[in-house]
C-alpha cells in the first residue's frame, strides 16, 4: 500500500500525474511551434532577434517537461514505454535530432565567427518548430 492507496487508487494517481504533465507538455510545445512562425511574424532583424531571445529562454522548460513526462510514463506504464522505444526507434531519433539542432541554434545563431551564418540556424529553428512538435 502506498499511503493507503490500493491498486485502483494508484492507477488513478498515475493517470492524474500523466495527464497534468501531458497537458503542460502540450502547452510548452506552443513555444516550440512558435519557432516555425518566425519568418512570418518578424518584420525586421531586431524583431526576429527579440522573438528568438524570448523563445530561447523557454525551450529548456519544454525539453525538461518532455523528459519528466517520459519518466512518469515509464513509472506508470513500463510495458508501453518499452514497446514505444522499440517500435518507434527512428521517430525518437528524429525528435532527438530536432532538439539537438534547436539547442545548437540558440547557442550559436549570433556568435561571432560562426561558419554557417545566422540564416542556417534560423532554418534549424524552423525545422524543430515544425518537425520536432509533429513527431512528438
Amino acid at each position: 500500500m502506498f499511503f493507503g492507496l490500493d491498486l485502483a487508487g494508484l492507477q488513478v494517481y498515475w493517470w492524474i500525474v500523466v495527464s497534468v504533465l501531458g497537458g503542460l507538455l502540450v502547452f510548452m510545445f506552443f513555444v516550440q511551434g512558435g519557432q516555425s512562425l518566425l519568418p512570418f511574424i518578424a518584420k525586421n532583424e531586431l524583431e526576429k532577434s527579440m522573438l528568438i531571445n524570448a523563445l530561447g529562454r523557454k525551450w529548456e522548460l519544454g525539453f525538461t517537461t518532455l523528459v519528466l513526462f517520459g519518466g512518469v510514463c515509464f513509472a506508470a506504464f513500463p510495458l508501453f514505454y518499452s514497446v514505444s522505444f522499440g517500435g518507434a526507434y527512428w521517430v525518437w531519433l528524429v525528435i532527438l535530432f530536432c532538439f539537438i539542432i534547436q539547442a545548437v541554434s540558440y547557442e550559436y545563431r549570433k556568435k561571432a565567427g560562426n561558419m554557417l551564418g545566422s540564416r542556417v540556424y534560423e532554418v534549424f529553428l524552423w525545422i524543430n518548430g515544425v518537425f520536432g512538435v509533429f513527431f512528438i
